[in-house]
């Protein structure tokens, strides 16, 4: 009795051992890939002193890449150092067709020049061959600013002009031969133009200043003024990233959002492969 008593005990304990590991991974696997709408924020960039504001970068049509990284990070290395990122802001930063922006943002308490250059004599240097800015922001600030959006390094979200994130671990091994596809130069790229449909020349056409949307906020119908007689895709995005209207070559120039939640929206406007997006506020 007591045998079988101590095997039926071992058994449950090995039940609850393998659900514990099974959530483990699945909560991990989870935190590999996140979306939703990014927060605006505005940080001092280290040694100039600019202002580096989010939504101004968003606002203006552009992709923004932010890449979070520690000074002693072993899987941010072998990232950084292919240099993707340098030739992605080179091509597409404002010396090159001027689409998007790249700043990468120390985590770590302690860094500065130094420990960012390692001019103790070690090889790693952060800042060599980096044109894009450089933000060195503490934790605890970091997540006064950020919560805990970005835990775990490295972090890079790539956030659309709708302000909507996506966000993995480009290498999650360690290894520079372990780069996620959508952190390679033409994988960035396809992000930039097929995810955020953001192309060089086009934003002339028409800016965010032409496109009005009232009453705002708005408890029955929204008005648009300022396409009229362009053919463009509409979108209404929640606050948390999900679609909740879709109107593809869309002639209307009222919409009914009476049946959705109070909240903020984003209303997106994709005209000619260029999206402008304007907040909305829904209250009944």
């Amino acid at each position: 009795m007591m045998k079988k008593q101590l095997h039926t005990t071992l058994k449950n304990l090995f039940k609850l051992a393998f659900f514990i590991l099974v959530l483990s991974i699945s909560t991990q696997s989870k935190a590999q890939f996140q979306t939703g709408t990014y927060p605006d924020f505005t940080l001092t960039t280290f040694g100039t002193n600019d202002t580096f504001h989010l939504y101004s970068y968003l606002d203006a049509g552009k992709m923004v890449v932010i890449d979070f990284f520690e000074y002693e990070c072993g899987p941010c290395w072998p990232y950084h150092s292919t240099h993707t990122l340098s030739t992605f802001y080179d091509l597409h930063g404002p010396n090159g067709d001027n689409t998007a922006m790249v700043v990468q943002i120390c985590t770590f308490d302690d860094a500065d020049s130094a420990k960012l250059t390692w001019d103790n004599g070690q090889t790693i240097n952060w800042l060599a061959g980096v044109t894009y800015p450089t933000i060195i922001l503490p934790k605890s600030k970091y997540y006064a600013v950020f919560g805990f959006m970005n835990s775990g390094t490295p972090a890079i979200p790539r956030i659309c002009p709708n302000y909507i994130y996506t966000k993995e671990h480009p290498t999650p091994s360690g290894s520079a031969s372990n780069i996620s596809a959508n952190y390679t130069l033409a994988g960035l790229e396809n992000w930039l133009h097929t995810e955020c449909g953001v192309y060089a020349g086009i934003e002339t056409l028409i800016s965010k200043s032409d496109i009005s949307v009232y009453p705002n906020p708005v408890a029955q119908s929204m008005t648009i003024k300022g396409l009229e007689n362009v053919n463009y895709n509409f979108k209404l995005i929640n606050i948390v990233g999900q679609t909740v209207i879709d109107i593809q070559n869309n002639t209307f120039n009222t919409i009914d959002v009476s049946y959705l939640a109070e909240g903020i929206y984003f209303a997106s406007f994709e005209i000619n492969n260029h999206i402008i997006t304007k907040k909305l506020f829904i209250k009944h």
